[in-house]
């Protein structure tokens, strides 16, 4: 299985304007999660700086991005999405363990 990391930039008043989108942004990854193509997500800091979202398909995590809520509405101020090449762990898309 490959990872893609789904990497956000939040607007500098995410906070005062996720509220209203909240419920359908949630929504929207849940059913991503229960289709089986978000593996993991949520925002990064305390406060939020930034979000990760954690997909099995690059096409997917794309997708994702385009349809969110908090893209559409710009909450999201930039999205990207780029391959991350996991190497331990029992979920490692490319396990090396040492010699």
């Amino acid at each position: 299985m490959a990872h893609v990391l789904l990497r956000y930039t939040l607007a500098p008043d995410y906070l005062a304007r996720r509220g209203t989108l909240r419920e359908a942004h949630l929504a929207f990854a849940w059913a991503a999660a229960e289709a089986g193509t978000l593996l993991l997500g949520g925002a990064v800091g305390d406060p939020p700086e930034s979000a990760l979202l954690l997909f099995d398909d690059a096409e997917a995590a794309r997708a994702f991005a385009e349809q969110d809520p908090y893209v559409t509405e710009g909450v999201v101020t930039h999205w990207e999405v780029v391959r991350w090449t996991t190497v331990v762990g029992a979920d490692a898309a490319i396990p090396i363990r040492p010699a």
